[in-house]
């Protein structure tokens, strides 16, 4: 007999990490990311991208997003507000005007942020105190997991056993002090694991060597998201659309099997869709100015942003004021106005032509 809190679940995405015992309620979910000190002072700071990615500024790529704004402009135009009247289209210049004279308000000179503290320099820092390391300390900035899959690549710890290497760290840091598992008492507990719906057979394979010898689970089953979103649904068959941070997956699945003709997975998610609304609200002059897809804090201020600003009520019309705030270790809290129009529908119906 098993019993269900000698169960943990790990549910590694591209940009948080979710662990629990099989009997919580909700998960134990932090960003799933990595800061690694330097071996020898001196050496070039390597981040992975988060909201950036490959191929984006070909000669073509300014072209293709303007089409796509075109079909989405139409399809909104198309559909009627609740009322049986048409939208009137909002031009970007209208708000442009008004946003590019706008200037930041100091709301308080403690921004109340700080850096995360590296006096004791730790080998590694997980999660969120990684997001906030000072760059100028000396770190590179690992996400192990991107579009759903490891993370390997050429550059710096892009190598897949660094790349296990740091996923064994995140996930035992977390069982250690958000689960209160230590790691010596793994060999009374099983795993399960989740993987993507498609997935590369011998990264499956690493991962599964990684819980068993590495970590020291007394045992582990691997099973699809997409099998587990059905059974934790209470049903048996369903199609599954799953929309990640850095992929859209879809799938049929039947009596627990998942189909492998219905299996699809597209590399577009939520920070494709985050970095969509910035180029539309750069296009209406967007007052913070100093805003850059490199800056972790700033990918952080944009995700937040859209979640809070984007939405899909056809009734919203018309431009609108709105403000937020940019807090900065070491900087002032800075309060900005600014004023949309259709960049906040645009985007949630645009975000997979950019």
């Amino acid at each position: 007999h098993i019993q269900s809190d000698y169960v943990v679940v790990i549910h590694a995405g591209s940009n948080i990490l979710r662990i629990g015992r099989a009997t919580d309620t909700h998960p134990a979910g932090i960003p799933h990311v990595i800061a690694r000190r330097h071996k020898q002072p001196g050496q070039p700071t390597h981040c992975d991208k988060w909201l950036l990615r490959d191929g984006l500024n070909k000669p073509e790529s300014n072209e293709q997003r303007q089409n796509g704004l075109k079909m989405v402009d139409q399809a909104i135009w198309s559909k009627k507000m609740s009322n049986g009247t048409r939208r009137i289209p909002v031009v970007p210049e209208q708000a442009r005007a008004y946003n590019k004279q706008i200037r930041p308000a100091i709301l308080d000179h403690n921004s109340d942020v700080a850096w995360t503290s590296t006096s004791h320099r730790p080998e590694h820092l997980v999660g969120e105190e990684a997001l906030f390391v000072n760059p100028a300390e000396g770190y590179n900035i690992h996400f192990p997991i991107r579009r759903g899959q490891l993370n390997v690549h050429s550059g710096p710890g892009g190598s897949l056993t660094a790349v296990l290497t740091d996923l064994e760290t995140i996930w035992s840091h977390v069982l250690q002090k958000l689960l209160e598992i230590q790691l010596k008492d793994l060999k009374y507990y099983r795993c399960i694991l989740l993987i993507p719906d498609i997935y590369n057979r011998q990264h499956v394979k690493e991962m599964v060597n990684l819980v068993l010898i590495k970590m020291g689970f007394s045992g582990v089953i691997v099973l699809q998201e997409s099998v587990c979103a059905v059974y934790g649904s209470g049903l048996s068959s369903a199609c599954v659309v799953d929309i990640g941070d850095q992929k859209t997956s879809v799938c049929c699945v039947e009596d627990g099997i998942s189909h492998r003709n219905t299996r699809l997975c597209l590399a577009y998610g939520g920070s494709d869709v985050t970095r969509c609304f910035f180029w539309l609200m750069q296009r209406a002059g967007f007052p913070y100015r100093e805003c850059q897809l490199t800056n972790l804090l700033d990918c952080l201020l944009l995700q937040q942003l859209k979640e809070t600003f984007t939405h899909l009520d056809q009734d919203i019309c018309g431009l609108q004021d709105h403000e937020f705030q940019v807090r900065r270790p070491d900087a002032p809290a800075f309060l900005y106005q600014m004023r949309l129009g259709d960049e906040k529908l645009q985007v949630r119906k645009e975000g997979y032509f950019i």
